[in-house]
């Protein structure tokens, strides 16, 4: 499918707020729980419904190189959408990667989260 990266990040906005979209629901409840939800045949938990819970693991990043709860949609040549709740962030990459990669896709995403910390507690 062909979307710009505004729509994209619209979807994973979409998933960030439960299926509502501008106080209107277009997911049915429970839906996105479900897609978020460790498949029983996915290795170590990693996929949900068309969701991947985790980036395999990355070696040499030091730490773990995404938040415990993000989750991804990965596209054709490395193509991610990543939505990591706490942060209120959605990220969208759009670049061509022929190499799978999951290091470079972990570190890439690390950097740009580390860029929007944590909201202090008021």
């Amino acid at each position: 499918m062909y979307a710009s990266a505004r729509d994209w990040a619209r979807l994973g906005l979409l998933f960030q707020q439960d299926g509502t979209w501008q106080g209107r629901r277009l997911l049915p409840e429970g839906w996105v729980a479900y897609t978020l939800t460790p498949a029983s045949a996915a290795p170590d938990g990693r996929y949900g419904a068309h969701m991947w819970l985790k980036i395999p693991e990355a070696r040499d990043l030091g730490e773990p190189p995404m938040l415990e709860e993000s989750y991804y949609m990965l596209g054709y040549d490395q193509q991610v959408i990543a939505v990591i709740p706490s942060r209120e962030l959605v990220l969208v990459r759009l670049g061509l990667s022929h190499d799978n990669d999951s290091t470079e896709l972990a570190r890439n995403l690390a950097a740009i989260l580390h860029a929007f910390p944590a909201k202090r507690s008021e």
